[in-house]
């Protein structure tokens, strides 16, 4: 019986402790009245990876002075300090009624997304480190998106006109904030090339800091455009973490290449040259042609073009050969410098008039042969005559 009544006496002590002491502060507190605001943030809001200044302000708005008091930074991510300055700050006094301003540099995580991040601090008067009241300043932190097209290609490569192909653009968010409701469009300067449809817009949604997302759009060339790299616009629009509305626009260019082929249509000897005539029956110009006759795996001679444009045609002459079987190998690049290769077996015989002549010759050889004949017997015949009579 005594235990339960000493127990009970306990326990009624320690509420009646808690009280006086919870009192206590009530009355210190009632008395200095200190409390902690935000005086000031800048910039605001504060981009993810610089530096903010934050000024509070300790105000006394009790009916006595506070004395000794001490304000405690603690600074949790995405902030930190900036080298040299100092996390706790101490005050003789800070009169009734009146306050107090302290600024803090702090750098912010260039990690941190667009939120409103909590700012700790810690205070107390007296140098009673046991009555300390926490105090959480909300900083604004709101990131900015920076887009950039990171890369565009056709597909296929190389397009022709009269066909319909594909732009593939890559656009990636750089910056420290969030683009929604993104929307590209494709547009290009000239009417030869134009979208298939509502192929020239693409909803490419959302894109946060660090990400990149790929729109696609489908156009078609015209028959009539020339082989060139057409201008284009890419523009996007979307909203930003504080619902404001921002747009990004890329220029761009749109090759229409073609593709070179080259064909030899003839061969033939022309006196001791032996004449190869070849033609670009491609869409596409052919750079840097080496045209080579090989024979028994030698090259006999070689033909250099800089260029030949589409339908175009030359002709090469060759030297040095022998007459027989070889071989026409031609090397040529493309516009966008692929490397192509053209083989084909050919047969340098002697040209028909050269064999004519030759013949000829041979058949011409007897008439002459008997017209000399038949002068020599008619001189032989004047001289008998002549001596006869004598």
């Amino acid at each position: 019986m005594r235990l339960g009544t000493f127990a009970l006496s306990g326990v009624v002590l320690g509420i009646m402790f808690i009280a006086l002491a919870v009192q206590a502060v009530h009355a210190q507190t009632a008395a200095t009245s200190l409390d902690l605001v935000l005086s000031s943030q800048s910039p605001y809001p504060v981009e993810p990876g610089s530096v903010v200044n934050v000024e509070v302000m300790l105000q006394n708005s009790g009916l006595k002075d506070a004395d000794n008091v001490v304000l405690i930074i603690e600074p949790n991510d995405p902030f930190t300090l900036l080298a040299g300055e100092t996390a706790t700050k101490r005050f003789n006094t800070i009169g009734a009624s009146n306050n107090v301003k302290i600024t803090y540099k702090l750098q912010v995580s260039n990690k941190a997304v667009s939120n409103d991040y909590d700012l700790t601090f810690r205070y107390y008067t007296g140098g009673d480190t046991g009555v300390t009241v926490l105090k959480e300043i909300p900083i604004n932190v709101r990131g900015n998106p920076k887009l950039i097209l990171r890369k565009m290609e056709t597909v296929p490569k190389e397009v022709e006109p009269g066909e319909a192909f594909d732009v593939k653009a890559t656009i990636e968010n750089v910056g420290t904030g969030n683009a929604y409701y993104m929307q590209s469009t494709l547009n290009s300067t000239t009417t030869y090339i134009v979208p298939v449809l509502s192929g020239g817009m693409f909803y490419i949604g959302e894109l946060h800091p660090g990400e990149s997302k790929e729109a696609t759009f489908r156009l078609t060339v015209d028959t009539a455009a020339e082989y060139k790299t057409y201008s284009g616009a890419l523009a996007i629009s979307y909203m930003d973490d504080t619902n404001a509305m921002g747009s990004a626009q890329f220029s761009l260019g749109i090759p229409i290449t073609g593709v070179p082929e080259i064909e030899i249509l003839s061969t033939s000897m022309d006196n001791s040259n032996f004449k190869v005539d070849i033609e670009n029956i491609g869409s596409g110009s052919a750079k840097a042609l080496k045209t080579m006759l090989v024979q028994d795996g030698e090259i006999k001679d070689v033909s250099v073009t800089n260029e030949l444009e589409p339908s175009k045609h030359k002709t090469l002459s060759f030297t040095g050969f022998n007459y027989g079987q070889a071989i026409i190998n031609i090397t040529y690049l493309d516009q966008i410098n692929n490397p192509h290769n053209v083989v084909m077996p050919v047969s340098i015989k002697k040209a028909a008039s050269q064999e004519q002549n030759s013949g000829n010759s041979s058949a011409m050889f007897i008439p002459v042969l008997v017209i000399a004949v038949v002068l020599e017997t008619f001189y032989i015949w004047r001289i008998r005559k002549k001596i006869a009579k004598k």
